[in-house]
Order: C-alpha cells, then sequence, then structure tokens
C-alpha cells in the first residue's frame, strides 16, 4: 500500500488510524506497512499541530480523564466541556503536554453552549490564538492532542448553523400529508401559535407564502426557512370557496419532546460511544471528526495551523461539532453564571439528548400495555420525529449538491 493510497483511507476513515480504526483482513506485510504510514502522516501534521498543541490539555479527576481543554485569556483559564467535568468526584486538575500538571477549579460556566471555565492553579499556560474566519465547506480539519499529535481529523461537512430548536421560526401547524394538493391543508393548528393568532383553521389550505405557491408541506417547510421569530409573513389560505389573505407573526418552535425508552439515543450511539450533552448548540460547524467523548474541549486547526475552533461534542458515528473561534471570542465577552448555582446531575441543555450508557429501556409501568391510546400516541411522535431528523438531512444533502 503506497502512501496516496493510504491518505485516501485516511479521508475515508475519519479519525487517527493506528489505534482507532482496525481495517480488516489485512496481512501482516500489510499491516506493517499501514502503521508505518500512519507514523508518517502523524508526523506530517505535527509542525501544523505544534503552536495549538502547547494551548492544549487533558482535564483529570484521580485516574479519569474527563475531556480535553483550550488555554483561553492569560494562560489562567481554560475552556472545557461541562457536562463531561462538573459532576466529577474529586479535585479536578489539567494535564499539559510537557507533562506540567496544574490544579484547576470551576470558575463559571456558559450552560446553554455546556461550556465550563476552569481556574488554573500555579503558574500560567500557554493561551491559544484565535482564528476568526470561517472554515470552508470541505476544508480538512484536525483535533489536537496536548503532546501534538492528533486526536481526529476530518472535513467540514455542514458550515456554521444553529441546533437549538427553540431559536428557529414556529408557524404552529400540521399539515395533512394524505392531501393531494395543491396547496396544504391543515389537519391541526396549535393554540396560542401565530397560526391561530392570525385566524387559520383546521381544514385551511395553505396556497401562497407571500408570491410562493406551495404545493406540499417540504415546500411550506423551504418557503420559511431562513426566517427568524417575531418575522410577519403573509399567506394566501383557502377557506371552502373563499380565498383569504392573513398575515402570520413567526414565534419561537417550543421544545419537543423526548424519544421515550432511549430509542434515538441507542440509535445514535451504535457508531460508538457519544457526549452525553451533543446537540442544541447556537452555533456550530459540522465535522466528520471521530472523537472519543473524553476528547472534546480541545482546539481545532486548519492545514494551516491555525485555531478555527473548539470542539464541542461527538454526535454519533459521523457527525462531530465544533464552535468556530469567531463564536468561542464572543461568548468569552459575556459573564459565565457563577458554578454555586449549577446542579450537574439535574441539568439538562433544552432539546440534548442524555444518553443512557447501557441502551436500557426504562422499567415497565402497570396500565403501559400495547393498547394503551397513550402509549400508541408517544409511539407515532417518536416516528413523526425520526422522520422530520431524515427529512432535514435529506434537504441538508440536497442543498449541498446543488
Amino acid at each position: 500500500m503506497n502512501k496516496a493510497a493510504y491518505l485516501l483511507l485516511a479521508w475515508l476513515l475519519p479519525g487517527p488510524l493506528p489505534a482507532q480504526q482496525e481495517i480488516p483482513l489485512l496481512r501482516p506485510e500489510e499491516r506493517q506497512a499501514v502503521d508505518a504510514q500512519a507514523d508518517d502522516f502523524n508526523h506530517a501534521l505535527a509542525p501544523v499541530l505544534a503552536t495549538a498543541a502547547k494551548s492544549t490539555v487533558r482535564v483529570w479527576a484521580g485516574k479519569r480523564r474527563l475531556a480535553y481543554g483550550t488555554v483561553v485569556a492569560d494562560g489562567r483559564k481554560i475552556l472545557t466541556k461541562f457536562s463531561e467535568v462538573g459532576g466529577a468526584a474529586g479535585a479536578l486538575r489539567v494535564e499539559a503536554g510537557d507533562g506540567a500538571v496544574r490544579p484547576v477549579t470551576i470558575a463559571g460556566v456558559y450552560q446553554n453552549e455546556d461550556i465550563t471555565v476552569l481556574s488554573v492553579e500555579g503558574e500560567p499556560l500557554v493561551p491559544v490564538k484565535w482564528f476568526n474566519e470561517e472554515p470552508k465547506l470541505g476544508g480538512f480539519l484536525t483535533a489536537t492532542q496536548p503532546g501534538g499529535q492528533p486526536a481526529a481529523f476530518g472535513v467540514v461537512s455542514v458550515l456554521e448553523r444553529n441546533l437549538r430548536e427553540t431559536d428557529k421560526a414556529f408557524m404552529g401547524v400540521q399539515g395533512d400529508w394524505h392531501f393531494a394538493g395543491p396547496g396544504v391543508k391543515l389537519q391541526e393548528v396549535r393554540p396560542d401559535s401565530g397560526a391561530a393568532a392570525a385566524g387559520l383553521r383546521q381544514g385551511d389550505v395553505i396556497l401562497r407564502v407571500k408570491d410562493r405557491p406551495i404545493s406540499g408541506m417540504l415546500e411550506l417547510r423551504n418557503a420559511l426557512t431562513g426566517l427568524a421569530p417575531g418575522s410577519r409573513v403573509p399567506m394566501t389560505v383557502s377557506r371552502g370557496e373563499k380565498q383569504l389573505t392573513v398575515e402570520i407573526l413567526l414565534g419561537n418552535r417550543p421544545e419537543m419532546p423526548q424519544l421515550s425508552n432511549g430509542r434515538l439515543n441507542v440509535m445514535e450511539q451504535m457508531g460508538g460511544p457519544t457526549s452525553r450533552v451533543r446537540d442544541s448548540f447556537s452555533n456550530v460547524i459540522q465535522s466528520d471528526m471521530c472523537l472519543a467523548p473524553d476528547q472534546i474541549g480541545g482546539p481545532v486547526v486548519d492545514l494551516q495551523g491555525r485555531v478555527v475552533g473548539i470542539t464541542m461534542a461527538r454526535a454519533d458515528r459521523t457527525r462531530s461539532f465544533v464552535m468556530p473561534s469567531a463564536s468561542v471570542t464572543k461568548l468569552l465577552e459575556s459573564q459565565p453564571l457563577d458554578p454555586a448555582q449549577m446542579k450537574v446531575a439535574a441539568r439538562e441543555v433544552p432539546g440534548s439528548r442524555r444518553g443512557n450508557p447501557q441502551g436500557q429501556q426504562e422499567p415497565f409501568q402497570p396500565g403501559m400495555e400495547a393498547s394503551d391510546p397513550d402509549r400508541m400516541r408517544r409511539h407515532l411522535e417518536d416516528m413523526q420525529r425520526l422522520m422530520d431528523r431524515m427529512r432535514a438531512e435529506m434537504e441538508r444533502l440536497e442543498q449541498q449538491q446543488r
């Protein structure tokens, strides 16, 4: 296997290949060649990672590694993942690439982003230097280890976006998927929504959004894409023999119910361990880097060695999230919460899914037989959420291919 072939394999299998990615059916001499070329590849990345590695630390509690961290400010502050370190038993400490160990304490929490600020005791460490330009789609990214090796590498698969459902615009209707059109026939109008306030009713048919004809639910969703809560949208609606023009004030999307029995969580963990808090971030880049949950929190660099962000979460087999440097810089301008006000055990980022590590189902409760209408309704809601997620992923893929 030549070096070009190995590099191609590395691109197809995100993450450092030698210890984390096993290639089946290799003869001993092929395995030896792959290991040697993996060492060459990591050695080639060393100059790219050298500067950022000085600002990367491992966070420990006792003998357990909790996360990575990024040194900021004057070298006496470290950013890392709150859900991984906030509830740890025992004193916290960080280990730099040169082996230096510093005691640390939790100084503040950015709860909505699942980030905590650690205060370093003793001599300061080397603070990171941010590069605030957004990486390009398909750009190469590497997450650093404190010693200068890559923790994982991959590419930018989706540009910056908001994962917080409650920050997205919400109209408050559910369409009839069996309606043949034209337009969207409303099967339900949620009370206290912008649609209800505008007078829309069950059975109304939305024909146009502004001047755009609507052919179905996906077309309606696309017409509202990019609009923020608080936007006013004129629509043409058919009600029996009449056509009405209404103006709808879009609100914030409500929190969605979580999948019962942890089923979606089990599906997401099938590709390996995932972060306990892995969504609802306000601004992230998506990458195919394959990071372990205890490697989250460190810097991410481009091919020029510029720090373009920090790792936020391992979401599933193919998705990891990175907060861009510009967003991190802006976040640091705000005041974090006092850690004394936080209770990690009860903490839940809105819309996030904390995993049941063993994928165990909830205990059976009397009255929850399969014929129970409430249980059937929850199952239908679960299926609808899965369908919505698959449609959203398909739409993103189609947009990338255009």
